[in-house]
């Protein structure tokens, strides 16, 4: 085994041999993957290896997509099988909000190029005739969706890789991982290997190998069940394989394997395992089957496909796999870890497989992915989830396809909340999560108003008086050193001539082809620079900057939204609020539009923005969290100022970034 490499890939299943076979076929050869136990071991060898092609989110939708080209691609260029079948598949509703959320989903996935229709009840019964239609209002036809052999993609891809020059190396576990310089030390049991990047693609093993440095990666192992029939006689005389019969209302599926059904077994819960931790000697094993929690998904079953009943069952698999609470996995940099990169907690690891291995591929040899991966940042969560947030998140919705894209979940909340809270909540607010905070989104006040019109109102407050929003959700980053101007200039292109004492407010994705991120950079000196970001961003542009930073930079990037809250006194009448704030010696008027300062405001050391919104005066203040409810009852004084909701703000804000997308500089100026 070679002792340095450019790249080492922790884990060989199908993402680990994927993303060595990509990089490889990429020209970067310089890469060695770390197995503990043999290929496939793990979840991969006994996944269904289902492809999905449609999904209520767009950017998940087109990752399908890529994947089903890739393996399609695969098998014809290189020869090399991969047991793909393309039989189709039908969506299944039994309820008029499914058959609501169906259409939804076939018109949205027609403005994408992707195919599907829906059908009716005899054509659903004409392509799997073995059907009882007791219930079903109708479906969804699919006919690009099917299924590949996780093992022998998996080995095409290893053998592959070994082609192109990567070193594979079987019963290798790695027992540490160190970062000295701008190295990664990877100590295995059969020797030690120093790398540039190393990529954790090791599945529910991935939060064990990261706990050392103090990562906390939001994966938890949960169990996955189906069953295999006996042999149905009428399945050896059809004219064409049964398409995958899906319910995601109960959650079952059907597949046809051979002149066998193959049906998954759901439970009403998470059957979450490994709860004292993972055997050091776990492998390629199952684990005991329980048929008996999954009951109700069995009978359901029967129910619509009565042969089940009849056979008998041949053998039952039951194995652990990873969850996140959104089921789709984690990809991309570690925040705050240089060169470190996560594949792992894919629920759909083998339908996505091919694409998040090209995509996180691409990333490291181009500097991006050649799609939108937001829904798959490894940035999008952070501390908050724990085990236990996991667990109550998963308790509300554990199987895929259970979640609807845009839907507010009620798991997990109050995972981080503002001093505010209590108060805002005694206000009447009503709430929406982001990134684990508990946010204001309006103030409807007397209940009657609906969400919609306590918005307008608020927008309206905002546009006339004065309106306060608590922005503490939001990241703040600062990033400090000779040299962090040229690093904030590589990633942002918004730094350069910026002088002291200046902001520059701009709205731009942080990757190609993603949705722009809403920023605000300030240098409050030579070479110290402050960062606003929305919370959904601010992991993100953190593990941009860390990992942009070249090696021996004199720069430090410190995340530090835990130590600051905030507030935005909004409107015509914010700097009258703010005089009223500040020392009788400050001059306000002095202080334009576009300036950032650290000043004392009321009991707070503050650093205060100040810059427009749609022509609106927003003075955004940033202060230690023990200050915060001083300085917000100081604001709200003789009542001329409202509390405003972030949504309001949001579409206030929303107009300048349409007027300036993309536009930094004419800030600046």
């Amino acid at each position: 085994m070679k002792t340095r490499a450019e790249v080492v890939i922790i884990g060989g299943g199908i993402l680990g041999c994927g993303v060595a076979y990509e990089l490889s076929r990429l020209g970067l050869c310089d890469v060695v993957l770390l197995e503990k136990n043999e290929l496939t071991a793990g979840t991969t060898w006994h996944s269904a290896g289902h492809l999905l092609l449609l999904d209520d989110d767009p950017a998940i939708a087109r990752i399908n997509a890529l994947s089903l080209q890739i393996y399609t691609e695969f098998q014809g260029t290189t020869g090399e099988e991969i047991g793909l079948h393309q039989e189709g598949s039908i969506r299944l509703a039994t309820t008029p909000s499914r058959l609501d959320r169906l259409q939804r989903l076939t018109e949205k996935m027609a403005a994408l190029g992707h195919p599907s229709e829906m059908i009716g009840l005899d054509e659903i019964e004409r392509r799997f005739p073995l059907i009882n239609l007791e219930g079903v209002l109708g479906g969804n036809w699919s006919p690009r969706e099917g299924r590949v052999d996780p093992s022998m993609v998996t080995h095409a891809w290893a053998r592959l890789a070994r082609r192109n020059g990567v070193e594979i190396h079987r019963q290798t576990p790695v027992v540490g991982l160190v970062k000295e310089g701008g190295h990664w030390h990877v100590e295995t049991s059969s020797g030690n290997v120093r790398a540039n990047h190393v990529i954790v693609a090791a599945g529910f093993w991935t939060p064990d190998i990261l706990r050392a440095l103090g990562i906390g990666i939001p994966i938890l192992p949960a169990e996955r069940q189906y069953l295999v029939t006996e042999e149905i006689p009428e399945l050896g005389s059809l004219p064409a394989e049964l398409p995958i019969l899906r319910d995601f209302d109960v959650p079952l599926y059907f597949r046809q394997e051979g002149k066998r059904l193959l049906m998954g077994v759901h439970e009403p819960h998470t059957p979450f395992c490994f709860e004292k931790g993972i055997p050091p000697d776990f492998g390629q094993e199952l684990l005991p089957p329980d048929l008996d929690r999954g009951s109700a998904c069995i009978e359901a079953g029967i129910l619509r496909v009565p042969k089940l009943g009849e056979v008998g069952i041949r053998k039952v698999v039951c194995g652990p796999t990873s969850r996140t609470v959104d089921f789709n996995g984690l990809l991309g940099p570690v925040p705050g870890h240089r060169n470190l990169h996560l594949l792992a907690g894919f629920s759909a690891g083998i339908g996505h497989g091919a694409a998040v291995t090209r995509l996180l591929a691409e990333w490291l040899v181009a500097g991006a992915p050649s799609l939108d991966i937001s829904p798959l940042h490894a940035s999008r969560f952070g501390d908050f989830a724990t085990a236990f947030y996991i667990r109550q998140m998963l308790g509300e919705a554990h199987t895929y396809g259970s979640l609807e894209v845009g839907k507010e979940r009620q798991a997990g909340r109050r995972a981080r909340t503002s001093p505010l809270y209590h108060r805002h909540r005694a206000a009447g607010a009503l709430f929406t999560a982001r990134r684990g905070w508990e946010c204001a989104s309006c103030f409807p006040w007397d209940l009657p108003v609906q969400p919609a019109e306590a918005i307008e109102r608020e927008l309206s407050v905002l546009k006339t008086a004065c309106g306060l929003v608590d922005r503490t959700a939001c990241s703040k980053i600062e990033v400090i050193g000779p040299d962090a101007e040229a690093l904030l200039e590589k990633v942002f292109a918004a730094s350069r001539g910026l002088a002291s004492g200046a902001a520059v407010r701009f709205h731009r994705p942080l990757l190609a082809r993603e949705a722009p991120a809403r920023v605000t950079l300030a240098r409050m000196s030579k070479h110290a620079f402050f960062l606003v970001l929305e919370p959904e961003h601010g992991l993100l542009a953190l593990s941009l900057l860390v990992q942009q930073a070249e090696d021996g930079a004199d720069v430090a990037v410190r995340d530090v939204s835990a130590s600051w809250a905030t507030l935005a006194i909004v409107g015509p009448d914010a700097s009258k609020a703010m005089e009223s704030l500040v020392s009788p010696r400050t001059d306000l008027q002095r202080f334009d539009v576009d300036r950032a300062i650290d000043i004392e405001v009321g009991f707070a050391s503050a650093r205060v923005l100040r810059y427009r919104a749609q022509r609106e005066d927003v003075w955004e203040l940033h202060m230690p969290f023990d200050c915060l409810v001083g300085v917000d009852e100081l604001i709200r004084r003789g009542d001329t100022v409202a509390d405003v909701g972030f949504k309001a703000f949001d579409q206030l804000q929303a107009g300048k970034s349409a007027e300036r997308a993309n536009d930094a500089r004419s800030l600046a100026a």
